[in-house]
């Protein structure tokens, strides 16, 4: 069960309790299978998967979503692609940049 005080921490805790091995949204290291490439957590994808990841609804369209946002896809080109509204893309992109944040931090 996913409850939290926002949006973000439901999301988050929503994405840990999948068991799909992994820690939410991204950020845990762990690399990305897509067809027979294999591409570390920290690495951007190329548009042209991301853009097929997300213009068909399946089970990893979230995970996705940022991979988009850090590819450098706006708000609005996700928006167009995936129709998931706004208010909810923008949840992501925050959590993605805290993310970015963080991995600069590290550094």
């Amino acid at each position: 069960m996913a409850i939290g005080r926002t949006f973000k921490e439901s999301l988050q805790k929503c994405l840990r309790s999948l068991e799909i091995g992994r820690s939410g949204l991204g950020g845990d290291g762990k690399p990305w299978r897509i067809g027979t490439e294999v591409y570390g957590d920290r690495d951007i994808l190329p548009r042209d998967v991301i853009s097929r990841k997300l213009s068909v609804p399946n089970a990893e369209r979230i995970f996705f979503i940022r991979h988009a946002l850090r590819a450098g896809f706006t708000i609005e080109e996700i928006f167009n692609l995936t129709k998931i509204d706004r208010w909810f893309l923008v949840q992501i992109k925050e959590i993605v940049d805290f993310e970015e944040e963080l991995a600069g931090a590290k550094n």
